[in-house]
């Protein structure tokens, strides 16, 4: 077995979930709509930051104009204040020592702006080898789509079915399965695990310690 992992970014690796309700409240706000309570981001967040508007207004639907509105001001306010709370989970830097040390190849995988996934790795990630980070990217579709998750398996040299992919989202567990590499459910993250396990999670994994153990002897 290739000793390949895939990450997935917010509610994985990091603990994003503030920063992103504070900017997008701002953008809500600055449209003259009321902003949302930042727990509700858990179940927003997943899919990109149009979508994320799309979610936040499914119950007043607004036209595409006024999302694209929104995602500016989003993307200009994030920009300046992506790291004001946003942190690694607990354990985290631990499993990654880990993984760096057994000489897995790590790669990151996130529906997250491109150049916002890149920002979040070199700030709070640097301490690590990370083969491939990759965000949202022009041209390429989305998760759940397969496509970033196979291009990362094409990039490393080893086939899908040799790669675990670890994810907090149905988003995840669909992108992992369709890519034939291995789910792996972190319930640390922003969603439940009766949604990660309906959706293929092939382990669950309740903190990055059981990671740890589950790839011990790869």
């Amino acid at each position: 077995m290739s000793r390949v992992i895939i990450f997935d970014l917010d509610g994985t690796l990091l603990d994003t979930l503030e920063d992103i309700a504070i900017s997008a409240n701002f953008a809500l706000t600055s449209l003259g709509f009321k902003a949302e309570e930042s727990q509700k981001y858990r179940y927003f967040v997943g899919e990109g930051v149009f979508k994320l508007f799309e979610n936040i207004f499914a119950s007043h639907l607004q036209d595409k104009e006024t999302i694209q509105k929104a995602v500016a001001l989003f993307e200009s306010h994030y920009a300046k204040q992506f790291n004001q709370n946003t942190k690694l989970y607990d354990g985290i830097s631990k499993m990654l020592s880990f993984l760096q040390k057994r000489d897995f190849k790590m790669a990151i995988l996130s529906n997250k702006p491109d150049s916002f996934t890149k920002l979040c790795a070199i700030k709070y990630l640097r301490e690590w080898k990370f083969d491939v980070v990759y965000g949202a990217r022009e041209g390429v579709p989305r998760k759940p789509h397969p496509k970033g998750a196979l291009d990362i398996s094409e990039l490393l040299h080893v086939k899908p079915e040799e790669c675990y992919y670890l994810g907090d989202t149905m988003i995840d567990m669909q992108t992992a399965n369709s890519a034939g590499m291995i789910a792996l459910g972190a319930l640390w993250g922003f969603r439940e695990e009766a949604e990660l396990r309906e959706h293929g999670a092939k382990h669950l994994m309740k903190t990055p310690s059981e990671v740890i153990k589950l790839l011990a002897e790869v």
